[in-house]
């Protein structure tokens, strides 16, 4: 781990057991231990505000009455949110290759 994460902060009450699943053996956690988990779940939360952004914008886009401005901010707000959602996966697949090709750990 790089000096930069070496951060401690304590396991907030409710979440002591989150320390067992990185081989800790106190609940004491670098802050980039926390980085690091948080940031498996990122894929999820990506894909969970993509469903949102396409409820809405869909709504938005049924309720337009054929109104030119708001079908094309509708459009908008779908290409908006798939744009996020692609750059999320291509972040988390490079950086998979990028661990398989140097050998390291990143996060």
């Amino acid at each position: 781990m790089s000096y930069l994460a070496q951060i401690n902060i304590s396991a907030p009450k409710g979440l002591e057991n989150i320390y067992n699943d990185l081989g800790k053996s106190s609940p004491d956690l670098a802050l980039g231990d926390w980085i690091s988990k948080l940031l498996q779940y990122s894929i999820i939360i990506a894909g969970l505000i993509f469903f949102v952004k396409l409820i809405s914008a869909g709504f938005s886009y049924m309720t337009s009455a054929g109104d030119s401005a708001k079908v094309q901010a509708a459009t908008k707000e779908i290409t908006n949110a798939l744009i996020g959602l692609l750059l999320v996966v291509s972040v988390f697949f490079i950086k998979q290759i990028l661990e398989t090709v140097f050998g390291i750990k990143i996060l």
